[in-house]
């Protein structure tokens, strides 16, 4: 089913649109989804040049805000101050006029902002009505389960992220931007988190027991969000783990999670998605070609 704005316009509570961003409110049955997308111009007005990495980029941009909100959700909001403050506006479907969006761009955005957060539902084709989904990933199960609730965990979180994001030793202002979506006064903002030193062994030891293994799960599946797992960065992964005191099990486990998580939130943009093109996003996040095609199976069997 195609994903259209009047499909989705009976689930949409608000819909806001500043600094070239639509932040929307969903209702799907009792459950309120928060969710917002970048606002872009239309091709046929700028031009329909280098299509192919436009729509990577698209890709990379969702994928970064799907992220957001399963840092959200498993944080139980503490670590996202951006989109949390639309719950203090009281417009209802408010429209704030641009000249450099037409319309139709407002509402792509708008559908954008919902495909972020289909992972949390599913299509009732005997009604064609959008339900709350009881099927879900190992990944989002686990984080469902257990949401990190001690701010300790979460600022650790943030300090991994931060220290992940420049393991090549540079951040960029994507990475940056990125990051603060989900930074509050409870971890401290980027400046404050790239002022800290490394995280020490001691330092990491301390993360609850509850909550070490959500805290490497989610920072795994954040060095996959531009499809891509460097040298450098697994190997910073891989020490967190055993300074948490995981063993070498236990972290293919989580690793193997959050790239099965990347590998289904990319099918769940790109239906279309070609053998050969799962099996270089396989081999670009590391991961077997044999485990990218069961990641397949197991998206679709809860899907169809």
């Amino acid at each position: 089913m195609e994903i259209t704005y009047s499909s989705i316009k009976p689930y949409i509570l608000e819909e806001t649109f500043e600094n070239a961003t639509a932040r929307c409110k969903f209702q799907v049955e009792d459950e309120i989804y928060e969710a917002s997308a970048g606002l872009r111009v239309s091709a046929e007005n700028r031009g329909a040049h280098n299509i192919k990495n436009m729509a990577r980029n698209t890709i990379i941009g969702r994928l970064r805000t799907i992220m957001t909100q399963v840092i959200r959700k498993v944080t139980g909001g503490g670590l996202v101050g951006n989109i949390a403050s639309m719950a203090a506006q009281e417009t209802v479907r408010q429209n704030v006029s641009s000249s450099s969006y037409s319309a139709a761009d407002k509402e792509k955005a708008v559908v954008a902002a919902f495909k972020t957060i289909m992972h949390n539902l599913y299509l009732d084709e005997a009604t064609k009505t959008w339900r709350i989904a009881k099927q879900f990933s190992d990944f989002e199960r686990a984080l469902k389960s257990n949401p990190l609730k001690k701010s300790y965990d979460k600022k650790t979180l943030a300090r991994m992220l931060v220290e992940l994001a420049r393991a090549d030793g540079q951040m960029s202002d994507k990475e940056r931007k990125f990051i603060d979506t989900y930074l509050s006064a409870e971890t401290g903002t980027l400046v404050d988190l790239m002022r800290q030193p490394a995280l020490s062994a001691v330092e990491l030891e301390e993360v609850t027991k509850e909550g070490k293994e959500n805290v490497f799960m989610v920072a795994a599946a954040l060095t996959l969000v531009d499809h891509e797992l460097h040298n450098n960065e697994q190997d910073r992964l891989i020490n967190y783990g055993v300074f948490m005191g995981l063993n070498e099990m236990k972290i293919e486990e989580l690793i193997h999670k959050a790239q099965s998580y990347t590998i289904e939130t990319i099918i769940r943009e790109n239906r279309n998605l070609t053998r050969e093109e799962l099996y270089d996003l396989a081999d670009k996040i590391g991961m077997s070609r044999d485990e990218a095609e069961r990641a397949q199976v197991r998206y679709n069997k809860r899907v169809y």
